[in-house]
């Protein structure tokens, strides 16, 4: 057993130290995307440039796009990294001295976080897969209440008007999931002089209008035909991402096997460490 509790200290050793770099890349990609606008806001130029090229076409541009607040966009994701990152660094960091140290407390705390760390993702896999509604139903909920149309420079109508156009989908599950009432933000839509009224959002079609005059892709009633409005962008990302089972299977498994690879090991040690202790002779 001594040749295995070498190996597997070893290994959580350098498989850890290789973690906490990770996290740290990550709690400083996060700051960066946080506080660092200026040096990113470069590499979004091209997608800033398509966005208003598309509103120029459609005659939406009402609102600057170069005006909108990036970092403000990004907000969400740059916390979620920055509080990963550390997460990730803190416990690589247990994993790792631990190891070096033969520290049992922390090697023990290293694995219960671990084992929680599995059960929590195990209990999240089985939701995603066998729940969906989960996600879907308060997405629904926010996307009625608050998406505004093409033209709107809110975030959130923003994001959703740039995921439907890169992913040619159209709400979560189709266009009844926007209020399509004649309340709404986005159903009327005035160009040249003409007001319309929409039944989908334009971001669903399948090819922006780029005249004065908006073809039958969203205007009331419109053409499914030229219209994205049936395809749900939660099932077009889920099939290129987890909806892949021969990729994210195998993926998973070998996660799964790994982290309980750590939790064993990090056992071992304690005990080897436990019998080799020096122990008073009277």
């Amino acid at each position: 057993m001594g040749c295995f509790d070498g190996l597997g200290r070893v290994i959580l050793v350098a498989v850890n130290v290789i973690f906490l770099l990770i996290g740290l890349t990550v709690t400083v990609l996060g700051l960066v995307l946080r506080f660092g606008e200026t040096l990113y806001r470069p590499f979004l130029e091209t997608g800033i440039t398509y966005l208003k090229d598309a509103l120029q076409d459609t005659q939406l541009d009402s609102f600057d796009v170069d005006s909108i607040n990036i970092s403000e966009v990004l907000t969400s994701l740059s916390i979620g990294l920055i509080v990963g990152g550390i997460a990730l660094s803190l416990i690589s960091f247990f994993g790792c001295f631990g190891a070096c140290s033969s520290s049992n407390c922390l090697l023990y705390t290293y694995a219960l976080i671990v084992v929680l760390f599995v059960i929590g993702e195990a209990v999240g896999v089985g939701l995603l897969y066998g729940k969906p509604d989960l996600i879907k139903t308060p997405m629904k909920s926010t996307l009625y209440e608050k998406f505004a149309g093409l033209g709107s420079s809110e975030v959130f109508s923003l994001t959703w008007n740039i995921i439907m156009i890169q992913f040619k989908c159209c709400g979560v599950d189709n266009y009844e999931d926007f209020d399509s009432s004649s309340t709404s933000q986005w159903t009327p839509v005035t160009l040249g002089g003409n007001t319309y009224t929409l039944d989908t959002p334009m971001a669903c079609c399948k090819t922006l209008p780029t005249s004065t005059t908006l073809d039958n892709c969203a205007v009331r009633p419109y053409d499914s035909t030229l219209s994205n409005s049936d395809t749900g962008c939660y099932q077009v990302i889920w099939d290129l991402s987890f909806g892949n089972t021969r990729i994210i299977i195998p993926i998973l498994i070998v996660c799964a096997i790994i982290q309980i690879a750590f939790i064993v090991f990090a056992i071992l040690i304690t005990k080897s460490d436990d019998k080799n202790a020096v122990k008073p002779i009277w």
